[in-house]
């Protein structure tokens, strides 16, 4: 054996790996370096490839020889290593530090994370049905009128339901309403700080404020407020030379009159107007909040919507009655209200297990997480028209600097995605071929007149990234009937269900 291994984890899911290389292994890798040195330099007296080691040596220096051999042995040995302790990385390693005579190398290996579940299993929580109700169906109907709106420009004011292109800037004149907890807060600060300031008792400063009739009396909230609003500065809602909106009361700036002050307006008109928005305005930053806009209409066009009937539904596709269509549409919100509600009870649970497992993970696992992130982050930027390294100038920052802001974030992904993996290796929950092929053929079912095409999708779906797409969707779904049965306590024995998986096994 030409290698001597000694390992140390630490509490951290670390593996401190020290190698200690046989100096007749180090000797015999510097005569095989020499003889690929022979035929790169030219030694007289020597042809090509044909001087001795020990001209060689002579030539280049033993201590030259003996790193460039050693640097080529660094990552050979460490793979040896690592088969010959059986350890399996994690994450990358890295290469801590080198004695080049005798040979000896130091790595740390991140390890697997441990994770330890509570008793999750005694969870319990009542899960509501999902359906989805009329008005929603409501909602989808119009937006299948909406695709087929046709739209024209007209020669008229402004009326309700129009589609108005202008120009204009939008500006709040004051600042945005406190809200109670802000208040509270900032009552909070005021009150330490003047208990800090005196440190005096109650009676003691009751006292003083009697015998001082001239003591100089603090701004009132009030007093605060307008001495605010005098100073603030206004900040702008929009600012656009070619705005383009709908004019619809109910959904623009609902309960102001901001749609009421364009109606009757013609191209090339000008308005300015103002209004206080509602204190209960839906966007909280708006509520309360004075504004001033000055806008100058540049296109009207009026929407006609096409009738609600089959004629609709023949037109979306290949349905003969609006009935049809009405069907289709609930049945594809019911899907999507099922899955939205199967990955809410999926992160219901890991909330649930989060304080009740322990875990140990090595930093780099955490690095790995944010090294996601980061490439999420830059891909958005990219999508977004912008250059990644002119952002970071824009914003004054450093990629270094994004990592540690995404690190918390990081963490907390790592947390979520080992519980799951963990509640998956738990409860024996496996993906078999089976699965797989029911869904592939439920899906080019819908193409049966195309057989070229159903070639083509199964070839996709039973290789590469389709499979793992189709294994992670069958995966899902047993995890979240598990977790169903889990909250309903009727989740199956789990001795019971290691025994089904070894009897799976050995048949496979």
């Amino acid at each position: 054996m030409t290698l001597t291994i000694h390992t140390e984890e630490d509490d951290k899911r670390q593996l401190t790996i020290k190698i200690e290389v046989d100096e007749a292994r180090v000797q015999k890798a510097m005569r095989v370096k020499a003889r690929e040195l022979a035929h790169e330099i030219r030694v007289p007296g020597f042809r090509k490839g044909k001087a001795p080691y020990g001209v060689i040596v002579r030539r280049v220096g033993v201590e030259p020889l003996r790193v460039e051999t050693v640097e080529d042995m660094i990552q050979p040995v460490f793979e040896e290593a690592l088969t010959q302790a059986e350890v399996v990385p994690y994450a990358q390693p890295s290469f801590d530090d080198m004695v080049v005579e005798p040979l000896q190398l130091t790595f740390t290996v991140p390890l697997e994370p441990v994770v330890t579940l509570g008793d999750y299993r005694a969870l319990r929580k009542e899960i509501d049905p999902v359906s989805v109700t009329d008005e929603a169906v409501d909602e989808a109907l119009e937006q299948v009128q909406i695709r087929h709106q046709n739209i024209e420009e007209v020669e008229r004011p402004v009326e309700e339901g129009d589609i108005v292109t202008f120009s204009g800037i939008g500006l709040f004149l004051t600042p945005a309403l406190k809200t109670e907890d802000e208040s509270d807060d900032q009552d909070d600060v005021v009150a330490t700080e003047e208990d800090a300031g005196t440190g005096e008792t109650e009676a003691g400063t009751k006292e003083e404020a009697e015998g001082d009739k001239d003591e100089v009396v603090e701004p009132s909230d009030e007093e605060d407020v307008i001495d605010e609003a005098v100073s603030y500065e206004p900040e702008t809602i929009f600012d656009d030379d070619d705005l383009e909106l709908l004019m619809d009361s109910e959904a623009l700036f609902p309960g102001t009159p901001f749609v009421e002050n364009f109606i009757g307006l013609a191209v090339g008109d000008e308005k300015n107007f103002h209004f206080t928005f509602p204190e209960d305005f839906e966007e909280a930053d708006y509520a309360g909040r004075e504004a001033e806009f000055v806008v100058t209409v540049l296109n009207v066009k009026n929407r006609e919507l096409p009738a609600l009937d089959d004629d609709l539904a023949m037109l979306e596709g290949d349905y003969e009655s609006l009935a049809e269509l009405r069907e289709s549409l609930r049945a594809d919100l019911q899907e999507r209200a099922e899955e939205v509600a199967k990955n809410a009870l999926i992160e219901n649970m890991i909330d649930d297990m989060m304080d009740d497992t322990e875990m140990v993970f090595p930093p780099a696992a955490v690095a790995l997480e944010v090294d996601g992130i980061l490439d999420d982050f830059k891909a958005q930027i990219t999508r977004s028209g912008w250059e990644f390294e002119d952002y970071l100038k824009i914003q004054a920052t450093t990629e270094e600097s994004l990592r540690e802001d995404f690190r918390q974030s990081g963490e907390t992904r790592l947390r979520r995605r080992l519980i799951l993996r963990q509640l998956i290796l738990a409860e024996k929950l496996q993906v078999n071929t089976e699965d797989v092929d029911a869904i592939i053929e439920e899906r080019v079912s819908h193409f049966a007149d195309n057989k070229e095409l159903q070639d083509g999708m199964r070839n996709f779906y039973r290789n590469g990234s389709g499979f793992d797409s189709i294994s992670g969707e069958v995966l899902s779904d047993k995890v979240y009937e598990r977790i169903r049965a889990i909250y309903a306590g009727e989740a199956p024995d789990l001795d019971a269900l290691e025994t089904e998986t070894a009897v799976a096994d050995e048949e496979e």
